[in-house]
């Protein structure tokens, strides 16, 4: 691997959910969630059968998906997630609606734990660190409700301080393929755009959002889900290198 001393690219910046951590569909992960999900609300008093919840959940985020979608990919605060779009017909009783904005960070953070099965990606440790020492500048960049999840995540797998800026559109406000993002990552480093690279999993979010905010290059890394997360999108952008693996890494570089 070249020094970042010795390269144009001076700073690698990566999606979480599906690159850093690999995520699949799994029903069985998801059903767990549910449970979860349902033992802490029975938990502060609001009464749901798993069936109800099951069905909040989805048409919740599907409408709430329509929302930031038509809002410029505005990120509204977890609390008012699940009051206005998730558990909005019993948050009409006030009581219950200030027990969820209460709990709103814990209901997040058990939501997208189990929403997928995940895995960390093989030599994780191995390439951040390898990344770190040869002076490259690390920023992670993701989609996400909560703010703590990810967070946590990259302290289980001990590298969370080789990173200098940890980038969730739960805490700026927007998401990608938003520029806002990016552009908040890059000013959190102190880097300009054609200093860097970013690896996603998707073309519709990671690509298209890292192209448009004028990264140097934008890397593909297939998840378990960018099918999925695709597979609405209809244009014609493509990724200036697809990669299988983390090592990969060092041959775009």
């Amino acid at each position: 691997i070249k020094s970042s001393l010795q390269n144009r690219i001076k700073g690698v910046f990566f999606d979480y959910g599906g690159v850093i951590e690999n995520i699949f569909p799994d029903e069985a992960s998801y059903a767990r969630g549910v449970r979860v999900l349902r033992g802490v609300l029975e938990g502060t008093g609001l009464s749901i059968t798993e069936d109800a919840l099951d069905s909040a959940l989805k048409k919740g985020f599907s409408a709430y998906e329509s929302w930031y979608r038509r809002n410029g990919y505005r990120e509204m605060h977890n609390t008012e997630i699940w009051k206005r779009f998730v558990l909005k017909k019993w948050c009409a009783d006030e009581d219950i609606s200030r027990t969820v904005e209460r709990i709103g960070e814990n209901l997040s953070c058990i939501f997208e734990y189990y929403l997928y099965r995940r895995r960390p990606r093989r030599n994780l440790v191995r390439v951040i660190r390898t990344l770190y020492q040869n002076q490259y500048t690390l920023a992670v960049v993701s989609n996400t409700i909560s703010q703590t999840l990810i967070p946590e995540r990259l302290r289980r797998f001990e590298i969370d301080r080789y990173f200098k800026t940890v980038v969730l559109s739960s805490v700026i406000g927007y998401r990608k393929p938003g520029v806002e993002i990016f552009a908040e990552a890059l000013r959190y480093t102190g880097l300009h755009a054609e200093q860097c690279m970013y690896i996603g999993d998707t073309i519709s979010r990671d690509i298209k959002g890292s192209k448009d905010a004028g990264f140097y290059r934008a890397v593909l890394l297939p998840s378990g889900l960018s099918s999925t997360k695709d597979k609405n999108y209809r244009g014609k952008l493509k990724p200036d290198y697809a990669i299988e693996s983390l090592l990969q890494i060092y041959d775009v570089l």
